[in-house]
């Protein structure tokens, strides 16, 4: 194996050795995102169906976001659901609508969090898994590179001396070129 192949070898290998928890994190996240959604599309704005709806553990949970506790959520969706009209008329009326109205923004602002965090995720995955990719390439002694340009992309990518990206280049264009060799005979 080339020495500065080697270099590369090493170098990718500690940015590669947490891929499957990276990858469980953004899952985690994904379904997260994906729960928000579902939890704001059915309230669609609407504080009565906050009470209602099925999912109440991811409600609950988040209730710190918005300087909340479960007994005055509880509470809250109570005097919100009552069919008493008197009640619309007290002030705990409106307060209880102002913490389901907080709740739902406080929602819809995780939404976008999450979303930049999940989209942020997935990038790093997925240079973590070209990392992988080229990582398992080189450490193998019949390296062979498919895709040129995405493997120049990611040399680029990379910090290796000028030498080392040249000399990855041309271990890789004769190994490539042995396995055309093979190929055709």
């Amino acid at each position: 194996m080339d020495n500065s192949v080697r270099k590369l070898v090493e170098l990718l290998e500690p940015l590669i050795a947490d891929l499957a928890e990276h990858k469980k994190y953004l899952e985690e996240r994904k379904k997260e995102l994906e729960n928000v959604s579902r939890m704001l599309a059915y309230t669609k704005d609407n504080y009565e169906m906050v009470g209602i709806y099925a999912d109440q553990d991811l409600i609950i949970n988040n209730l710190s976001r918005v300087n909340s506790n479960k007994e005055e959520y509880h509470a809250s969706c109570y005097l919100l659901n009552s069919e008493n009209e008197n009640i619309k008329h007290l002030p705990q009326y409106k307060k209880a609508y102002d913490l389901i109205s907080d709740i739902i923004e406080c929602f819809k602002l995780y939404k976008a969090e999450l979303i930049v965090e999940v989209q942020e995720l997935e990038k790093n995955y997925f240079e973590k898994e070209m990392e992988k990719k080229y990582y398992n390439i080189f450490s193998n002694t019949n390296s062979f590179v498919d895709d040129v340009l995405e493997f120049s992309s990611f040399l680029d990518n990379h910090k290796l001396t000028s030498d080392d990206k040249i000399n990855i280049l041309i271990y890789t264009l004769k190994n490539n070129y042995n396995e055309y060799i093979k190929e055709k005979n």
